[in-house]
């Protein structure tokens, strides 16, 4: 995170938020919006709470003892589900930088397919939108064009056919077959699945 910081600029893989609490509901759409974009990105990212982005560089601001304690995991998580489907997958932390708070959310890529926010909340939040991380600005936004959709796509794709192939390799590892050229046909591309793996 203090690399991140330390280069003084928002990135594809990490927003930052300023201060504030979780039961502030317009404060909570920002970082709502932040963790489904970061969900969908590949690799996932972070969204940093307690600094500020002025535009030319980042100031650690911090949350104040009271703020962060309303940054719970299981709080956290009960607010995003109202909002993300499917389920978003994170953690949180809470990093103390001496008389300053920063919280931390840990945001994974989706598991099989994109997240869809499901419901709207004021003009941050809209049902059915699709948010990712901007390439080239680093912003999060509604999918803008053809290259994200197709990255997001593209993204889904390849994990189904991780998980199709993952499938494969371990249930043909129950099923001894007999020696053909059919089933020698089939042992060389399960050796071949399990080098993609």
């Amino acid at each position: 995170m203090r690399a991140t910081m330390a280069l003084g600029r928002e990135q594809r893989g990490a927003e930052f938020k300023g201060p504030g609490k979780r039961t502030d509901k317009s404060f909570l759409a920002k970082v709502v919006r932040a963790i489904l974009a970061m969900a969908n990105k590949p690799g996932g990212g972070v969204v940093v709470l307690g600094v500020e982005d002025d535009g030319v560089s980042l100031h650690a601001t911090g949350l104040s003892q009271e703020e962060a304690a309303t940054w719970s995991y299981d709080h956290l998580a009960s607010s995003v589900s109202n909002y993300a489907d499917p389920y978003v997958d994170f953690d949180v932390a809470v990093h103390d930088l001496g008389d300053r708070l920063l919280v931390v959310i840990e945001v994974r890529e989706f598991d099989d397919i994109p997240v869809l926010c499901k419901k709207d909340c004021g003009q941050t939040l809209r049902r059915g939108a699709l948010y990712v991380r901007r390439r080239g600005r680093n912003e999060t936004v509604e999918v803008p064009s053809h290259v994200e959709f197709r990255e997001i796509l593209n993204r889904a794709s390849e994990l189904l056919a991780k998980k199709i192939i993952a499938n494969y390799v371990d249930l043909s590892q129950h099923v001894r077959p007999q020696d053909s050229p059919k089933n020698r046909a089939i042992s060389a591309f399960d050796r071949e699945a399990e080098d993609l793996l």
